[in-house]
């Protein structure tokens, strides 16, 4: 095996060996693939940072302490987030590398499925983040209070 391979098999074993360490400290989340690895870990840091209720297979993720429903949708560097389901409210966070992380909005799910756009070859709505960060932005504005959000 080449020493690229050889370093690529080893940054893969780290990621598997990485998901084995996450089921054990968080056994709720699946930590599977890399794709929901970034959906387990924007879970659990958005359920943890804002004091949510993990949900069972109901569609949404969490519910808040008032009892609204939640979608929560992690992203790392894709311009658009997908959606599907139903809640009252979609939380959008953004994880860097080094998986520190960044409200990228909060509010609304209504709101934010009224600017996305319909795909029926991947049966989910799918909104940009430039849209939603704007969106967000106008309805921290007009409630008087800054986002504290860096425009993307």
């Amino acid at each position: 095996m080449g020493n690229r391979s050889e370093a690529i098999r080893h940054i893969l074993a780290t990621v598997f060996s990485a998901q084995n360490a996450l089921r054990g400290l968080a056994p709720e989340y699946r930590w599977t693939g890399l794709g929901n690895l970034l959906g387990d870990y924007g879970e659990f840091v958005a359920i943890d940072h804002y004091g949510l209720t993990k949900a069972g297979a109901s569609g949404f993720d969490a519910t808040t302490p008032d009892g609204r429903t939640v979608q929560i949708k992690a992203n790392h560097a894709s311009q658009t987030i997908g959606i599907r389901g139903e809640a009252d409210l979609l939380l959008v966070v953004r994880v860097e590398a080094d998986g520190s992380w960044e409200e990228l909005f909060y509010g609304d799910f209504q709101a934010a499925l009224s600017l996305a756009s319909w795909s029926s070859r991947d049966s989910k709505h799918s909104i940009s983040v430039k849209a939603l960060t704007s969106l967000g932005q106008r309805i921290q504005a007009a409630m008087g209070r800054d986002s504290g959000q860096e425009t993307l």
